[in-house]
Formats: C-alpha cells, structure tokens, sequence
C-alpha cells in the first residue's frame, strides 16, 4: 500500500508587496561603460583636457560598479518592472490598478536578490528584487530589505501542483468537480455538503448521530464526526480530488467548532477554493477575522460567483441553495 502523499507547509507569508524594480540588462551598462568613454576620448582628440578622459572613464566605472552591486535580477533581459503582490495563492500583477491574478500553475520560477550595504561596519539588506518568471514574461518588483521567501522558492513546484488539483464533490475524493478548477465550484459543493450530510451515506462516512444533521446543535457535533472531518481536514494528497473544501463545508453546517484550528491552517492553502472554504467556514463557526483572515483576501483568485456564495455562507445566509 502506498504511502499517503505528505503536504508540504502551506506559503508562511500572507501579503508582500513590491513595486516596480529597475532591471537595467547587462548590454545597457556595457552601452553606458562605452558611451562615456568615447566621451572623454573623443574630448582629449579634440584637444581638450587629459582630465576629461580621466572623468569619462571613472564615470564608466562608476556605472559598471553600480550594476555589479545590484541584484541580479537587473541582469535579466526582457524582465518587466510592474507592481506586485504576493500572496499564499499567486501573484497579483498590479494590485492597486488593474490586478490581474497569477496562480501558482502559472508560474515556473520565483527568485529573489538581496542587495546589502554597510551600516557601521556590519553588512545588513537594502532592498529585495523579486522576479517572477512565467512561460510569457519575466517580471520584476523591489521590496525595502529583505523579503521571506525561502519557503515559496522551496515548495513553488508542490504548491503549483496543488493549486491545480481538482476539487472533489464527496468526502473520499473519488468523484472530481467535471470541469476540474477551471468553472465555479462552490454551489455544486453546496449542494454536495447537504446530500453528504442528509444521505445514508454521508451520515455512515462520518458517523453522524441519528436523525438528521439540522437536529445537531451547534458546537455538539458528536465526537466521532468532529474526528472523521477533521481526518479529511488534514490529508494528504493521496486521493484524485480535493475533498477539504467539501470538509469545511460540511464542517460549518454541523456547527463543529472544535475543528476551527483545522480550518483556519487551511485558509493559506496555495488552493484558493480550499482557502476560501476554509475561510468561509471557520468565519461561520465565529473564527475572528485576526485569524481566518477576510474573504477579500482571495477575491481575485476565485470567480465571483464561488465569492458571492462563501461570503452568503460565511454570514449563514445560504438557504437559497438547494439540495
């Protein structure tokens, strides 16, 4: 039997933002090197001052010194300056204006350089270039200091994996959603919560009491369901569909408040279904927003339909969904 695959954290950052970072090519610091110099030679031709060369030249030197000092991002040719932010579900390309949403399938590299100074004798971080690569474009955004990372740069291929993972409409993840992530998913999983928990089966898979789950009263889930969702809750990545989101919804409609914790290690999870499912569902079991965090935050990775209905649910608002 195969080992059930293991997680890996989920992004230790929840928002860094960077604004547009000079990227000056190699090419263009050679082309500044030898446009002063052929100033100052050109001048002592024409019969001026040997100083003058001596100028072109130590200015030449200055601008090659400056680009050896700067990160190395500055070195890649064709990479854009543009605003960004970055966030545990991808990368928001001009967040303040026109944000377009970057998910981690998308993205094939993350770098970052770290230029330092003297301060009293002791080396500390000036400022951070952050570069993102995709298939299409290369983009770069600075940060005063130095930026957290590490853990992104580590896992960025298991989080893009991950974020591309299908979300499932059971509680064994077996039956995938039929478009994969790529339609809107929070009402068909709605409805899929309800069925599991008032269907024969939903009720044997997690050993709901008798009667129906609308009879359980809030915060009295009984203890052998609190324990199956909160298996689901944690797995691996095992099964052919994500059943955590599924979880958290069933979750919240059993009133399970003993499972919050759970929900609220999931609201950073590089899936941004998963997230704001999480999100939703611990604020309805009255999570403060200080640690679910708000809804907002995942906006522009979800469609607005799955965010009008978490934001319904997450207020308890949602009875126009039918089973």
């Amino acid at each position: 039997m195969n080992a059930p695959s293991r997680r890996p954290p989920p992004p230790d950052f929840r928002y860094v933002g960077l604004t547009a970072a000079p990227t000056t090519s190699p090419a263009a610091a050679l082309s500044a090197t030898a446009s002063l110099a052929a100033v100052g030679i050109g001048l002592l031709h024409a019969g001026q001052h040997p100083a003058l060369l001596a100028l072109g030249l130590a200015g030449a030197g200055v601008s090659a010194a400056a680009w050896l000092r700067a990160p190395r991002a500055r070195s890649i040719g064709g990479a854009r300056p543009v605003a960004m932010a970055i966030v545990p579900w991808g990368v928001l390309v001009a967040p303040e204006t026109d944000p377009r949403a970057l998910r981690w399938p998308a993205i094939r590299q993350v770098t970052v350089d770290v230029r330092h100074t003297l301060r009293g004798g002791t080396p500390a971080a000036q400022s951070s270039v952050v570069t993102v690569f995709t298939d299409r474009e290369v983009l770069a955004g600075r940060a005063p200091g130095a930026v957290s990372l590490e853990a992104l740069m580590a896992n960025l291929e298991a989080y893009a994996a991950e974020a591309a993972r299908p979300v499932a409409l059971d509680l064994d993840g077996l039956e995938p959603l039929p478009d994969g992530v790529s339609e809107p998913a929070v009402g068909l999983m709605l409805r899929a919560a309800r069925v599991a928990l008032s269907g024969a089966d939903g009720a044997a898979r997690l050993r709901l009491p008798p009667g129906t789950y609308r009879s359980v009263s809030t915060g009295l889930a009984a203890p052998e369901t609190v324990a199956a969702l909160g298996e689901i809750l944690g797995s691996g990545l095992d099964a052919s569909a994500d059943a955590r989101p599924l979880a958290a919804l069933c979750a919240a409609l059993l009133g399970a408040r003993a499972l919050v914790p759970g929900l609220v290690t999931l609201v950073s999870s590089p899936h941004p279904v998963v997230a704001g499912c999480a999100k939703a569902a611990a604020l309805r079991l009255g999570a403060p927003k200080s640690r679910a965090g708000a809804l907002d935050e995942v906006e522009a990775f979800l469609f607005p339909e799955d965010l009008e209905l978490l934001e319904a649910f997450a207020r308890g608002e949602d009875r126009r969904i039918a089973t």
